[in-house]
């Protein structure tokens, strides 16, 4: 079993050590914590049940002063036959009483001593009843007071100071019960109080072992590690390192440490063989780098020139294309312009389309105001007709009215106004006709010239439409022109763009040369100092003693 133990990890050890401590600790503190729970809950229902014990004595007693006051007064009052109220109240607290006495007896089961108190309380009290109810009670409803109070504070005096007695006794013996209980839980808490000082002292000793225990299987090896550690430290790699049987961390550590210095022996013996070989082909290795470096110089210079020329071109190609890109953008400029020259004459076509179709409504307008302006020439004659007729009608009234004499006076004058009437009419149609004449002629005017702004609107149209149709071929052609300039700006361009691609492969031709260059010369450098690494670690390789 101890073998295991010391076999098992460094964490599994601690973790035993102190599970084991600490599950002492709790067994420990759970052990004394129920010990405690259990003495408060014993002490608790100990001071509860005396408690409840007194407090019915008290009771006990103070019903029987209250039996006694009761009777007192039923004394004093002499009630006599009227005594059924004091009756009530007696036999209400002899009822309560009477479970008081078993609250006590219930409490006192355990209890043989106070059993035989509650006894004796008990035939003293039935004692007391019998001659209550049999004598005291008889002798007041019958009015023979002073008998009755004779009895009272007689012989039923003598048995409630006994009842008294008892109580107190009882009362007493309840207290000492307690002050025993309160001796008990005293020996026990003094017993568990030296149970835990003997357990924690254990539990001490116990950690204390396990420390020393842990401290000698883990500390001495360690230390002994430590000296071999030194020692390679200081090159001297040990020939021998004694093998550990154990399998925690310690035990490979120390396996680890044998399998370092066998390695460690290994490596400086292949070091020293490898040194030899180093030296010897560092020098071959810079003579080479030397050649690889002039080279590599000759190459980057012949590359320079061609980057040169490769620019030069470059050059031209950009100017190139940069005239191109300006004959594209000049074509682009026209087309935009032929565009909205376009647009220009499509937006005019489209107005003379609705000036053609607004002249031809206002000739149509014309027309039909000369057909009315002839339709009203015709209503003014009629109205001219009627003035004539009027006026005739006027006058062949007037010469009616003269026929008629002094009877056709207002009639004569109604005659005149009629005429007057009439030539007003007249007049007014004559003027309104020669109204009509004027608009008239003005309206004939107005449609021949209808007519001619028509025939003048439709001339231009059909010039606008043959010039619309000359500005779209003129259109198309830029358009294909800009086409053509596009594709050769493009073409330009995707030449600048191989351009550029070549200059930068050749940059990076340059780039690399120069690289290679610096690396031949990094190599030349890196020779040398791999001679120098050899040089140096032939002499590290010699600090070393198998």
């Amino acid at each position: 079993m101890l073998d295991y133990l010391m076999n098992l990890r460094i964490g599994s050890k601690l973790v035993f050590a102190f599970g084991v401590l600490i599950l002492g600790f709790g067994t420990l503190m759970y052990s004394t914590l129920e010990r405690f729970v259990g003495l408060q809950e014993t002490e608790e229902e100990q001071f509860k049940r005396s408690f409840e014990r007194i407090s019915a004595v008290q009771e006990l007693r103070i019903n029987i002063n209250a039996q006694r006051a009761e009777l007192l007064m039923a004394i004093s009052q002499e009630t006599g036959p009227q005594s059924a109220e004091y009756e009530a109240e007696i036999r209400r607290i002899t009822a309560e009483n009477n479970r008081v006495v078993e609250r006590l007896r219930a409490g006192l089961k355990d209890d043989q001593e106070g059993r035989e108190l509650l006894e004796q309380i008990e035939e003293t009290r039935a004692l007391n009843a019998s001659t209550r109810d049999n004598q005291i009670i008889p002798l007041i409803r019958e009015g023979r007071i002073e008998e009755a109070r004779a009895l009272i504070m007689g012989i039923q005096l003598e048995r409630m100071n006994k009842i008294h007695a008892l109580g107190l006794k009882l009362t007493a013996l309840t207290d000492q019960r307690v002050a025993q209980s309160l001796e008990r839980s005293g020996a026990i808490l003094e017993a568990q109080r030296e149970r835990v000082l003997i357990l924690g002292l254990a539990l001490l000793v116990s950690g204390a072992l396990f420390a020393w225990l842990l401290s000698q299987h883990i500390a001495r090896p360690l230390s002994r590690l430590t000296g071999w550690a030194e020692q390679i430290a200081r090159g001297e790699i040990p020939r021998e390192i004694p093998d550990s049987a154990r399998q925690d961390e310690v035990g490979r550590l120390g396996q680890a440490f044998v399998n370092m210095s066998q390695y460690l022996r290994e490596l400086v013996t292949e070091l020293n063989e490898s040194t030899s070989v180093l030296a010897s082909s560092s020098e071959e290795i810079l003579a080479a780098t030397a050649q690889t470096a002039a080279g590599a110089q000759e190459t980057a210079t012949a590359i320079s020139e061609i980057a040169t020329t490769v620019e030069e071109v470059k050059q031209t190609a950009v100017l190139s294309g940069n005239k191109s890109q300006m004959v594209a953008e000049n074509t682009e400029r026209t087309r935009q312009v032929a565009q909205d020259g376009r647009q220009s004459v499509e937006e005019t076509l489209q107005g003379m389309s609705q000036i053609r179709e607004q002249m031809q409504a206002v000739a149509e307008s014309i027309m039909r105001l000369g057909e009315q302006s002839q339709m009203i020439g015709e209503i003014v004659a009629s109205v001219g007709d009627l003035a004539e007729q009027s006026n005739l009608l006027g006058v062949n009234a007037s010469i009616e009215a003269v026929k008629a004499g002094e009877a056709g006076k207002g009639f004569s004058v109604v005659a005149q106004e009629v005429k007057a009437l009439a030539d007003q009419s007249k007049q007014a149609t004559a003027q309104v006709r020669g109204i009509l004449g004027d608009i008239q002629k003005a309206m004939t005017k107005a449609v021949l010239l209808a007519e001619q702004g028509s025939k003048a609107v439709e001339s231009g149209y059909q010039r606008a439409q043959a010039a619309g149709e000359a500005i779209r071929a003129l259109s198309r052609n830029i358009e294909d022109s800009s086409e053509v300039a596009m594709q050769i700006a493009a073409t330009s361009q995707q030449q600048m763009i191989g351009m550029d691609q070549v200059v930068s492969a050749v940059e990076s031709i340059r780039q690399a040369s120069q690289d290679n260059v610096g690396g031949a010369r990094q190599v030349d450098l890196a020779a040398k100092n791999l001679h120098q690494l050899g040089l140096k670690l032939k002499g590290l390789a010699a600090k070393f003693k198998l």
